[in-house]
Order: structure tokens, then sequence, then C-alpha cells
């Protein structure tokens, strides 16, 4: 059963810093930003009788457009999400999702008066039809060279991280998660893969996946109609890729193949 007192201060608490407190501005600092898209997130609970609360989403997608964006700032403080999201609904007694995926997109924005902050929530059903509706292209890759606990991945946009084992943890204890995970075997190509190596994000103005190179210390490069392209550390722009192109993290290599959505 719930406490009613408790409810009613924990009611009171968030109505007083919604009133008082302004959406993130184009200056906030990265915990700022953090803290006020978990108070959006507990805002979506929802009660569901008999005293018990559900968060009735599966899938989270947190933007932060930010002129000059600081990522690797910003990416570090937004590493425990997915833990301070649990952690926070735990908090107010509501029943946490069997499946959760949260994802943060960082981005330059020098529109003014769009929002800094951007807070998406939406059920597994409803992303993938959503994400059909505007043809967002299947992308799908394949380990050409390396060890991995998978041949072949499809994604359908968002954030495909890359990177060698499954959850890596920092120094710091910040855990990542590698959607393509190459595996720890020693065989002179899987261990040149950084721990925190890529990512591919489908830009939805370009209409178009970029990929990224995250790792400062194990290369990244592009190879495309026997051109080897070097892609540079910490680029926030990063580097278009389409069909055929092959990717090269340390040695190990991973193709590229883009399908229409729409198709």
């Amino acid at each position: 059963m719930t406490d009613p007192l408790w409810d009613a201060a924990r009611t009171f608490s968030r109505r007083v810093r919604s009133f008082f407190d302004a959406p993130p501005g184009p200056g906030a600092a990265p915990l700022e930003l953090l803290q006020a898209a978990l108070d959006e997130l507990e805002a979506k609970v929802q009660p569901s009788g008999r005293g018990g609360r559900v968060f009735p989403y599966s899938r989270v997608v947190v933007t932060v457009a930010q002129p000059a964006a600081d990522r690797a700032a910003i990416e570090a403080v937004f590493a425990p999400l997915a833990a301070r999201l649990r952690e926070r609904l735990r908090e107010v007694r509501c029943e946490v999702p069997a499946v959760l995926d949260v994802s943060v997109v960082v981005s330059d924005n020098d529109d003014e008066g769009s929002p800094v902050l951007r807070v998406d929530c939406s059920s597994t059903a409803d992303l993938g039809r959503s994400r059909i509706a505007r043809g967002v292209p299947e992308l799908r890759l394949r380990v050409v060279k390396g060890q991995s606990d998978q041949i072949e991945y499809t994604f359908t946009g968002g954030v495909v991280s890359i990177g060698r084992g499954a959850e890596p943890a920092d120094a710091l204890g910040r855990v990542r998660r590698n959607d393509l995970a190459f595996g720890d075997g020693r065989d002179g190509i899987t261990e040149t893969v950084a721990r925190a190596h890529a990512r591919i994000e489908f830009d939805a103005v370009q209409r178009a996946y970029v990929l990224f190179n995250e790792s400062s210390t194990n290369p990244t490069f592009l190879l495309r109609g026997g051109r080897t392209l070097r892609v540079a550390p910490r680029d926030r722009r990063g580097v278009r890729v389409g069909s055929g192109d092959d990717v090269q993290l340390g040695r190990a290599i991973v193709s590229i193949t883009i399908a229409d959505g729409t198709s």
C-alpha cells in the first residue's frame, strides 16, 4: 500500500519545482539537463489502480540540442540515465518496466527558441510503427573481421554503439552498452577494438546514417571504393556512411548495408 502523506508531499514538491524552475536554457550544465530529464520522465508516471503506479513506456529518447554542445561532457553525465531512471521510478513506488530502452542523442543547435532538452517516450510497438511510417532505412552491420557474439546485426534508426564487451565500465564505474559488441579474444584483430570505439547515428535532417569515432587511441577508418578515409576522433560532424561501405575499427572490419525502410 502507498502512504497518502508521502504521496502528497512528493506531489507538492514536484509541483513547486515545475512552477519555479524554467526549462533548461542554452547554457545549462549537463547535470542540470540530466535532472530536468528525470523530472520530466517522473511526471509521466501514471496511477494504475489500488495504489499502484506504472511507467507506460518501454522506449525513452532524450535529445540534447545545445549550441556548441560539449558532447563528451553530456554523454558522460547522461551515461547512467537508465539506472537513474529506474532508481527514480522506485522512489515514487512505480513498477519498473521489464524492458526499458533508454538512449541519448546530442547535437549542436543554433536555432533560437528551440528547446535545449526534449524527452520522447513510446512503447516498443509504437516505435516500430512510427519508424516504418517515416521510412527510416534499416541498417545492417556484418562483422567481417574480428570476434563477436553475432555475425550480423540489424537496426532501425537511433544510436548504435560499437565497442569491445557488451557492457564495459570505465575507471569511474560508468557502464556503456554496446549494441554491436566484440569479444575479448586475442587474435591480433579483436583486441584492437576499443571498449567504446564508435557509434552510428541516424540523422533525421540528412536522412542518412553518420559514423562517429569515439576512441582517441584506436583508429577508425571508412573504407569506400578502394579508398581509406580516416574518421577523426571526437569530430562532432561525423562521416556519412552508405550501403557497401566498410568500417575498420582498429584491425576489425564491419560491413554496412542500408535498406530503404519504405520498400
